[in-house]
């Protein structure tokens, strides 16, 4: 499994960055590749200044002009270079998203599905399921919960393969919470059935942020009893939902380094003022007090804040709707008044989020209500007027949302069956995977044991039939040579000997002045007296015995003479040995010798 610091680099070090104003981006990310630091690094940075400071445009530019050369550049295998390719196209969707123009929804979902299209090619997981998340959140702004929900369980399929259990509870929650707003409990109690199976998974001790699991999980439960005491109110189900909201607390108090800083932690005190306002709403100054903390943490998770500013502007929304309410009901009316309008500047700005439309319900009543008080009719009129159009769009909202819950629902069941069965499948796959490997191996090592017998025997034949030729060959050759010897022999042996021998040496690969040294020495061998000690000796001389001596006789060297005769200097001394044991002491020839 890859590091965890590898991971944070990859999905967190996006955003982590702390320049946020004017800058040339061309430069600062051509500056950025060429530090001296590893080629991941610099990447990642590339794409924190890419996706903050770049146009969507100049995000495209920069995004195959200067990122993926770069890429092409330092890495070789074509899995990273997709998987890369793919965070590109990603990034530069994020800018369509956050600074694009009238086209932004189309092109952030263009870029989106291209990365998609893209990683699904690598054999990176982690970067698939990163991307499945990205596009999941979309379909979330844009209303297609049950899009989402296929994204989302393909997410937790490519996280389970690299064992980040971590993050597949995170988007478990994410499908609660989709549960949450089509207001299906049964949805959500399967959903924290699957979650509760995670926790036995994960090893906390590995996680750089160990308590963020629990966090998702205590928002996912608050929410679950809050629906549930939203349709039959109950001291106990309000209890529930208080407590898991205020154990979320706890952990952003005591424990925020154990937190991802990547969330928005500020959330829980905003759960907190909500859940008075919803069940308490008279406790005004509870609301107010545990709004002030949501928002002093939200100034203080600046990079948070600054990752991403339609998320930012979308918490301002639920806090200052919430925040309005309170003050208007204590009776800061004209402060109620401006906190709404903040509300509602934000809105306006994210008018393409879809998932919005309840708080615009809310906003537009408030100020409806507010400006019929004042007896502004022409405001309150303009307001009725939205509402109403506001209110015809939730009804056309809640009508997809049920169609939504049942696909969800239908969606979520057949990704389980489908995750169930690929596990299955997978253990089985394996078993048989492992079966015909282990017989495929079996065949093969037999049919090389009979490859190679049937070469080795085959080789030992030809071998021994080779040998054999050339052994009848040599014994021909040979044995010609004998007779051949022995008819010169018969006529003048130790001339046709000195011959020969000067013959073989002129012919030899001895060194040249040792050869004509060796030509000299038989040169001045007294022929005749040798003649007239062969018709004398009483011992059988042969031709090769004869050749010998009168090597010996040229004082010619041992390993020369193994040349000559092709044989093993040990070879020689054995010869020298036997033809002088062959003479007597009166012998001619053992005088010579």
């Amino acid at each position: 499994m890859r590091g965890v610091k590898f991971f944070l680099i990859l999905i967190f070090g996006l955003f982590a960055t702390s320049v946020y104003g004017q800058i040339n981006v061309k430069d600062s990310i051509q500056n950025l590749l060429n530090t001296d630091t590893t080629a991941d690094f610099r990447f990642a940075r590339a794409g924190v200044v890419l996706t903050l400071h770049a146009s969507p445009e100049e995000a495209e530019t920069l995004g195959m002009s200067l990122l993926y050369p770069f890429v092409q550049k330092h890495w070789n295998n074509q899995s990273d270079r997709l998987s890369r390719l793919a965070r590109i196209n990603v990034w530069i969707g994020l800018c369509y998203r956050e600074r694009g123009g009238d086209n932004r929804d189309e092109r952030e979902r263009y870029f989106y599905e291209k990365g998609l299209e893209i990683a699904r090619k690598s054999d990176d997981a982690l970067i698939t399921a990163w991307v499945y998340t990205v596009c999941a959140f979309m379909e979330i702004k844009r209303g297609d919960i049950a899009r989402a929900h296929e994204h989302l369980y393909q997410a937790i399929v490519h996280y389970d393969k690299v064992e980040f259990y971590a993050q597949s509870l995170e988007m478990l929650g994410v499908i609660g919470t989709n549960f949450i707003n089509i207001k299906d409990t049964d949805g959500m109690y399967r959903v924290m059935k699957q979650m509760e199976t995670y926790f036995t998974k994960i090893d906390f001790s590995k996680l750089t942020f160990p308590k963020q699991p629990f966090y998702h999980h205590n928002v996912f439960k608050h929410h679950y009893f809050d629906l549930l005491a939203q349709r039959s109110p109950c001291a106990e189900l309000i209890d529930s939902v208080f407590l898991y909201i205020r154990k979320n607390i706890d952990l952003v108090e005591n424990h925020l380094e154990k937190l991802s800083n990547h969330w928005m932690q500020s959330y829980a005190y905003y759960y907190l003022a909500k859940a008075f306002d919803d069940y308490f709403p008279e406790k005004t100054d509870s609301i107010l007090f545990y709004l002030d903390k949501a928002f002093k943490l939200f100034e203080l998770q600046e990079t948070v804040r600054q990752r991403e500013a339609n998320s930012a502007m979308e918490f301002k929304i639920m806090a200052n709707i919430v925040r309005a309410n309170a003050l208007s009901r204590k009776g800061r009316t004209q402060e109620a008044y401006r906190t709404m309008n903040e509300a509602l500047h934000l809105l306006d700005i994210l008018h393409h989020y879809q998932n919005l439309d309840e708080h615009r319900y809310r906003v537009y009543q408030f100020l409806a209500d507010y400006y019929e008080r004042t007896n502004n009719l022409p405001k309150a009129l303009l307001f009725q007027k939205r509402l109403r159009e506001s209110e015809a769009r939730r009804y056309e909202t809640e009508r997809m949302r049920a169609l939504n819950e049942m696909s969800a629902r239908f969606e979520a069941e057949k990704k389980e069956i489908q995750i169930q069965q690929l596990i299955s499948e997978k253990k089985a796959v394996q078993r048989i995977l492992w079966l015909i490997l282990g017989l495929t191996f079996m065949l093969l090592l037999t049919l090389f044991l009979v490859i190679f017998s049937s070469r080795l025997m085959r080789k030992n034949v030809e071998q021994r039939l080779y040998e054999t030729a050339l052994q009848s060959e040599l014994h021909q050759n040979e044995l010609e040579k004998v007779q051949k010897l022995q008819e010169q022999l018969k006529q003048n042996p130790v001339k046709n000997s000195v011959e020969n021998i000067a013959q073989m040496v002129s012919d030899s690969l001895i060194d040249k002045d040792l050869r004509t040294t060796y030509l000299e020495r038989l040169s001045k061998i007294d022929v005749n007296l040798l003649e007239q000690t062969y018709q004398v000796s009483k011992v059988k001389i042969t031709g090769m015995d004869m050749k010998y001596i009168i090597c010996f006789l040229a004082e010619i060297d041992v390993k020369d003479i193994s040349l000559l005769f092709n044989i093993e200097p040990a070879s020689v001394h054995s010869v020298r040995y036997r033809i002088k044991k062959k003479f007597s002491k009166e012998d001619a020839f053992r005088v010579v010798l």
